[in-house]
Formats: C-alpha cells, structure tokens, sequence
C-alpha cells in the first residue's frame, strides 16, 4: 500500500511539472496537393540564432531520405537539423505520414531536442513546406516563452510567384499558453 502510495505521489508529481511547462500551439490548415515535389512540410522551434531547438513534425519521406532523392524537401530544415546525422529513434520519433487535409495542430511543451525546459525567450515557430516541385514556402513567427498569453500569425514567404498548389499550407498562426 505504501509503495503503491509513493508511486501515485511520484507519477502526480511528474504530471504537475510537465503540466506546469508553458505550451506553443501551432495551428495551420493544410490541403493536399497532386503534383511532383508536393506534401513536404516540417514544423520546427528555432532559437534567436536561427538553430532548431525541437522539431514537431516532418513529413516521413522527407526525413527517412527523400531530401537525398528530392533535395527541395524542406531543405531549410534539413540543413539546421543535420537530419543525416540524427539517430533512427529520433527521426521515428519527430516524423509521421503526411496528414489528411484540415487543421493541423503541433504542441511545444518549451522543451529542446533531449526534453529539457528551454530559457523563458524570445524564439520562432516554422511551418516550411515543398508545395509544387522546387516551390517552397516559409512561415516563421516570433512568440516569447515566460511571456503573457499571445496568438501570433506567420506570414509567408514564397520562393517563386508562381501560384500552382500555393495554397497547401494557409492560415499558420500560434497560441502561447503560460
């Protein structure tokens, strides 16, 4: 009884302090598109340097080799990831199929790559997504951990003005939750 006791004190404890931990909530639709090169996207946290604190999300073809294939695949975050170097388990662990079309939500817990609470800061959401062939689009905003409560949009920034499947990635905006 005592041990079973001490366990629920433990377990509560480790939920109250990961509770505790402030949260980003990045929200965007997505639609899917056809066509070559499309439905890569990553979503990411970057410090004020521009270094990848966490990764949220990538698209599974993307991070198990497809940049090698495709070197268009989000090839911002394949750079700051070195994603060629990063462990099997790691990459099972941040990548996933592409989704159906909707609203897609990534929480950050203000937690870096090896699960340890961030600095309160200043630090930026990325949605980067391949949408037709070489075309790519860039959504970054700025949201401050420790700060108030805030919802920031994202605009994008396109590498082309060309317009075909422009439209996979809309709406990127983020919540902080204190």
């Amino acid at each position: 009884m005592k041990t079973a006791f001490l366990l629920f004190v433990m377990l509560a404890g480790i939920a109250a302090s990961a509770a505790d931990n402030p949260q980003v909530v990045i929200t965007f639709t997505y639609e899917r598109q056809a066509g070559p090169g499309s439905n890569q996207f990553a979503v990411y946290i970057e410090d004020e340097a521009g270094e990848i604190v966490r990764t949220l999300y990538v698209t599974s073809f993307t991070a198990e080799g497809g940049y090698v294939r495709r070197p268009a695949c989000t090839p911002l975050w394949v750079s700051k990831s070195n994603v060629a170097e990063m462990a099997s388990s790691h990459i099972d662990a941040v990548s996933g199929p592409t989704p159906q079309s909707g609203i897609q939500k990534y929480v950050w817990d203000s937690c870096d790559d090896k699960g340890r609470r961030v600095p309160d800061g200043k630090y930026h959401f990325v949605v980067e997504s391949t949408y037709w062939g070489d075309n790519q689009a860039v959504f970054r905003g700025s949201i401050t951990v420790g700060g108030s409560a805030a919802t920031v949009e994202a605009p994008g920034e396109y590498n082309t003005d060309e317009e075909k499947n422009r439209g996979m990635i809309s709406g990127v905006y983020a919540e902080y939750i204190p």
